[in-house]
């Protein structure tokens, strides 16, 4: 079977050359305390197998001999999926080489050589062709519509000054979050608008299976209609990787500089409390933070949700936290393929998943090593003393409740102490 190799950049070539093979990128990952084989150094390495094979000399004349080849089996090509799928891209590997490897961005694009191979998770496939296509809004549109009616806010209002960025998945798995993010805009009499429509599932899903052209598509829809109703910033709730597509890549991805700012909601409230605009009561409640990854390690975000929350509660440290956090593993669609979520989606959009035996027993053995992968720092925030664990990642709150802890979305614990 004939496969699609990337091109190789000047990034993807840092990241190809110079890797020393010296696995201090070992412990940062979850996956590696759930197997060592799972060091991003080792799933990061077939794709250098493959592009040895395509790129250098050596490759193409001794193949095995130089580490270099193609996957042509059945078998091969599984191997590579479980791989493949045994990493959330929380970037915490890229900050602990020494060398600056993000070995996530290169098991992104052994999805993508999987994807051009047709191998990927069903769902996820289904998902990303329903995100490109806008399937997936007549199927929700009975969902959609009782959120707006529950929300009583305005939509598809043009020129405001904030745009709420809401997906269908937030609606799935965040609805209360939202809700109270639109009672926090009204309270603080911001001028702010809803979208008419949910804007993507759980935007780029093609990022997530290595579907680059449905990333693409997505991404440029999205930013098309957000452009039409002119707003000076969009703000979203999401603090998994839906922010730092839009905040960052978004404009390499297009090629252009848009006319609105990008913000995750805990950095326009940190500028309410700064304003005087937002004020709220100190509860008696002791609150540990777990930063989202894509927020603090790739968007920098780290003061903003500790200086709104200090104000409404006693915030405990916990070890491994900030640019440091330890990822619980749902990240870059596991946690889309994670049961909760998975039921969520097929009833909601109506798909009809209907996976081999093959595929079956890999989403098992994946949902078991997610839960092995989050035990670590699930254990960790256990024993840190709080009363609550307040989570920024939609995946990493659906973990956190999943292994039992008592966790809230950040914005819910904010809207509970206005005043």
């Amino acid at each position: 079977m004939g496969i699609s190799v990337p091109k190789l950049n000047s990034v993807t070539l840092h990241y190809f050359e110079n890797c020393v093979g010296c696995a201090a990128c070992a412990p940062s990952c979850p996956y590696y305390h759930v197997d060592k084989h799972y060091a991003p150094v080792e799933k990061a390495e077939f794709l250098r197998e493959i592009l040895r094979k395509k790129y250098t000399l050596a490759g193409k004349l001794f193949g095995p001999l130089t580490g270099a080849k193609l996957p042509k089996r059945e078998e091969e090509f599984r191997k590579l999926i479980e791989f493949a799928y045994r990493c959330a891209d929380c970037g915490h590997c890229y900050v602990t080489c020494p060398f600056g490897i993000d070995s996530g961005a290169m098991v992104n694009k052994l999805r993508q050589v999987l994807f051009g191979a047709s191998y990927g998770p069903t769902l996820l496939r289904q998902l990303s062709a329903l995100e490109r296509d806008k399937g997936y809004i007549a199927a929700a549109r009975a969902i959609w519509e009782d959120f707006l009616r529950d929300a009583h806010a305005p939509v598809g209002k043009k020129g405001a000054r904030i745009l709420l960025m809401v997906s269908l998945g937030d609606i799935i798995l965040t609805r209360q979050a939202v809700l109270d993010a639109v009672s926090i805009l009204k309270k603080v009499g911001e001028d702010f608008s809803l979208p008419e429509k949910p804007l993507g599932i759980f935007p780029p899903v093609g990022y997530t299976v290595g579907d680059a052209e449905s990333l693409k598509t997505v991404v440029a829809d999205i930013v098309s209609y957000i452009e039409g109703l002119s707003p000076q910033a969009v703000v979203m709730i999401n603090g998994c990787y839906t922010y730092p597509y839009f905040r960052f890549e978004a404009t390499n991805i297009l090629k252009r500089k848009f006319s609105f700012k990008v913000l995750h909601i805990s950095e326009l409230l940190a500028e309410y409390l700064r304003q005087g605009r937002l004020r709220l009561k100190k509860r008696s409640v002791k609150a540990a933070l777990q930063d989202s990854c894509q927020l603090a390690r790739r968007g920098g975000v780290i003061e903003e949700p500790r200086e709104v929350l200090e104000t409404c509660a006693e915030v405990i440290d916990v070890k491994h936290s900030r640019e440091d956090v330890e990822c619980l593993g749902g990240g870059a669609g596991i946690g889309i393929l994670a049961r909760p979520a998975r039921d969520a989606l097929v009833k909601t959009l109506g798909v009809s998943v209907t996976p081999s035996d093959w595929e079956r027993q890999f989403l098992e053995k994946l949902e078991k090593d997610y839960a092995k992968a989050a035990n670590r720092r699930v254990e960790e925030l256990r024993n840190a003393g709080a009363d609550v664990v307040v989570a920024l990642c939609p995946f990493a709150l659906e973990a956190l409740r999943g292994a039992g802890l008592a966790a809230e979305h950040f914005v819910s614990v904010v809207a509970k102490a206005l005043v």
